[in-house]
């Protein structure tokens, strides 16, 4: 006798769209979640930073293999936010807001580690192949330089491939200043595909 699990892998499959649409949906909803401070312990809001970061990273590379874009990711102190790849330059991608930049709550802030990891690897993309030339129009220039301002510091392309990395969640100093936070700290890190690994509340000594 058939189960019900049977029946349905044999009369019911997902298309791609079906499949799209689902990725767009868990990326949507792990960029609207929501922090509430109040009765947290401190680990507890790094701990929603970085599960949070992680969910929308790894959504992000399974949209770029769904819908073969190199995905780029800029990292600032208190942000982050996901670039595509038009083959000339790094830019938002349109319609999708969970894409576009992720804000830290206020005492929360990012470190980026890209060198001493175990494999030394160069970028998986030549930044300079993307940054347009004209010397003479003042405000190409200009556009050029707020364009180099947006060139990701990991790379997730549509094979599957990331860039190795290593970011790290912690109190900022003001922070600090304030509650006994220093030893806590979330690391979220990446070695050439996903799933991401997370370490926390403290880290080990490096």
């Amino acid at each position: 006798m058939l189960t019900v699990n049977r029946i349905l892998n044999k009369n019911k499959g997902f298309t791609l769209i079906e499949v799209m649409v689902v990725v767009v949906l868990i990326g949507i909803i792990a960029s609207s979640i929501q922090f509430n401070f109040f009765g947290e312990r401190p680990e507890d809001v790094l701990k929603k930073s970085s599960y949070q970061f992680a969910a929308i990273f790894e959504t992000a590379a399974d949209y770029g293999m769904l819908n073969n874009i190199e995905l780029g990711l800029v990292i600032n102190e208190d942000n982050y936010q996901f670039l595509g790849y038009d083959g000339v330059k790094w830019s938002e991608i349109a319609e999708q807001d969970w894409l576009t930049k992720g804000q830290l709550p206020s005492q929360v802030e990012m470190s980026l580690q890209l060198d001493d990891l175990p494999i030394e690897e160069p970028l998986l993309f030549d930044s300079s192949i993307i940054q347009e030339k004209d010397e003479d129009d003042f405000s190409a220039r200009e556009k050029d330089e707020k364009e180099k301002k947006l060139i990701p510091q990991v790379y997730i392309l549509s094979g599957g491939d990331i860039t190795p990395f290593s970011l790290t969640f912690s109190y900022n100093e003001e922070a600090s200043l304030i509650n006994d936070v220093d030893d806590l700290a979330y690391r979220v890190s990446g070695l050439y595909s996903i799933p991401l690994t997370i370490e926390g509340p403290t880290l080990d000594e490096e």
